[in-house]
């Protein structure tokens, strides 16, 4: 039997993803925000994936930060519901984690380091965001990564941070941003992918 060579865009494409925009932020541009907007957020898809790697943000110890949007970013004010998980690989500590309900922003991962060899990744999973007939989108998400009290990949705090939580509107989510706590993002790559319907 032969296999033929297929490039990565072609094997995400037949899996049902579409690649529809990358962010590159890198050390020498910082950004203080990674914004999806409405011409890539649109009824062409229900479902969207976004793919990090390498994050590190300008100031250490900042949390990742999505907000969701009905009028492409004129406000980040939707009401939300979240839980998350957090698990420390070295230590086996485990639990919820800090994740409120009443600040219109979901809590990806937090503690992010500002060291280019501590970068984090992660996949985060938007359902429904271009629905109308619910009032509720869903989002699920799982990272990986080194902390700000990180000391080394062997023997300091790698993190494993994953969570859920519900979008509460009826009208359609048109852009997404993800920020920091505090300051700009140092670094990383942002994929956008639509999910086939």
């Amino acid at each position: 039997m032969t296999i033929s060579k297929i490039d990565a865009v072609t094997a995400l494409t037949n899996s049902g993803l579409t690649l529809l925009s990358t962010t590159t932020v890198s050390s020498s541009s910082t950004q203080s925000n990674v914004t999806f907007s409405s011409s890539l957020i649109t009824d062409d898809y229900m479902d969207y994936k976004i793919v990090f790697r390498n994050l590190n943000s300008v100031t250490d110890g900042q949390d990742l930060y999505l907000q969701p949007s009905i009028d492409n970013g004129s406000n980040y004010n939707l009401p939300i519901e979240q839980f998350k998980y957090y698990h420390d690989i070295i230590s086996k500590a485990n639990g919820s984690a800090t994740a409120p309900n009443d600040e219109s922003r979901f809590y990806i991962m937090a503690s992010c380091s500002n060291v280019a060899t501590e970068g984090s990744n992660g996949v985060i999973e938007l359902v429904g965001l271009r629905q109308t007939t619910t009032t509720f989108k869903g989002i699920f998400w799982n990272a990986m990564g080194g902390i700000s009290i990180w000391t080394s990949h062997n023997s300091g705090n790698d993190y494993w941070w994953n969570g859920a939580g519900k979008i509460i509107t009826s009208s359609a989510i048109n852009n997404i941003k993800l920020v920091m706590e505090s300051g700009n993002i140092k670094q990383g790559t942002f994929s956008l992918y639509g999910v086939k319907k």
